[in-house]
């Protein structure tokens, strides 16, 4: 397997996916249709780069008797892909939003909406580097700012059932932007999940899971 040749397409899919994510918020903060349906349409790609990187992994694992080391890599590798299509369908189905609801108006009326959005992105885009460069250090700083993300959460879907019980005519958008809160909620934990993989491939070390002093 050419290590270089499977990073490189790491960094296309991963690039791919949080600027489909980046794509999707701004097309529901415009509600531009268009560019929600460019997001759509990239999920085609984001499948087909997880194809072509689990094939050369898999020929990889078929012809050769990979070390310990080596085998680490291609088992996380085969489990990064499955976090970054996921991202990708998240930001397809956030990005499908905009055809069913004028959210703009109420997004516009929530400054914590633009301060959560932006947390995803770049624990994905932290993760993704830490993992292609080999830093493992870097773990605990994603965890940090995925705690964040889940206060940021829980206040946004309180503000938002309150908002319900105030005016049920808003009914449909509230819980609209209570599913995209938990797309992103779920981004989040994607990007955690792939951090959790570069102590695994560094040394063996299972983190997932454990808990920050």
């Amino acid at each position: 397997m050419d290590i270089q040749a499977v990073k490189e397409k790491l960094a296309e899919m991963s690039s791919l996916v949080a600027n489909m994510y980046l794509d999707a918020l701004k097309s529901l903060n415009a509600h531009d249709e268009a560019l929600a349906q460019s997001v759509i349409g990239r999920d085609t790609r984001a499948d087909q780069l997880e194809l072509e990187i689990d094939e050369m992994c898999l020929r990889f694992l078929a012809r050769y008797s990979p070390k310990a080391s080596e085998l680490r890599f291609v088992v996380a590798i085969l489990r990064l892909i499955v976090e970054l299509e996921r991202v990708g369908d998240h930001s397809k189905v956030m990005a499908r939003q905009v055809a069913k609801r004028h959210l703009a108006p109420m997004l516009k009326a929530l400054p914590e909406f633009q301060e959560i959005s932006i947390l995803p992105y770049q624990m994905l885009n932290e993760a993704m580097d830490a993992f292609l460069s080999g830093d493992a250090a870097r773990y605990e700083v994603i965890i940090k700012t995925d705690e964040t993300v889940g206060t940021l959460q829980n206040s946004l879907n309180e503000s938002l059932v309150n908002l319900i019980k105030r005016d049920t005519s808003r009914t449909g958008p509230a819980i609209s932007l209570i599913n995209i809160l938990r797309r992103q909620e779920r981004i989040a934990d994607h990007a955690k999940n792939i951090a959790e993989l570069v102590p695994y491939v560094m040394s063996g070390e299972v983190v997932k899971g454990r808990a920050l002093a």
